[in-house]
Formats: structure tokens, sequence, C-alpha cells
């Protein structure tokens, strides 16, 4: 009798140690899920900022092109008007 009383306790131990075990996993993870919640958050908010970002940067690059001067503005549309006959002259090409 005494063997099985031995071993009655020793699976009450291991019982109660898996139960423990299984409180410390079950608290780690919702600290885990909280973590996730707020990086995750974050993550958001930083994707929000870049975006701004960007919208800045082109509105910046725009007002910096309509801020060219003339002699400025007169070499940019003639690269234009270059590249513009140059694919003209490719679609002709591939045309024929």
């Amino acid at each position: 009798m005494g063997n099985t009383e031995n071993e009655i306790s020793r699976l009450k131990e291991l019982i109660e140690k898996l139960i423990s075990s299984h409180e410390n996993k079950t608290n780690v993870l919702n600290e885990l899920k909280q973590k996730n919640n707020q990086l995750e958050t974050e993550n958001k908010t930083y994707k929000l900022k870049l975006k701004e970002t960007e919208e800045k940067t082109e509105i910046l690059k725009t007002a910096k092109t309509i801020s060219l001067s003339e002699e400025d503005k007169t070499a940019v549309k003639e690269k234009i008007n270059k590249i513009v006959r140059e694919i003209d002259k490719s679609i002709g090409l591939l045309n024929e």
C-alpha cells in the first residue's frame, strides 16, 4: 500500500508541476500577444508617418520644379522634347 500512496503522491506533484507550467506558459503567451499588438500599432503609426513623409517629399519636388528659373525650365523642356522625339523615332522603327 505504501508504494501505491507514493505513486499517487508523485503523480499529484507531477500534475501540480504541469498545471504550474501551463499557467506560466499561458501568462507568457498573453504577454507576447500584448507585445505583438503594441508592435502592430507602432508599425501602423510608422507606416502612416512614412506615407506622410513621402507625400511631403513629392510636394517639395513639385515645388522645386515650379520654382526653377526660366533657363532651367527651358533646359528641362528641351530634354523632355528630345526624349519624346527619341520615343517617336523608336515607335516609327517598330512600325516598319
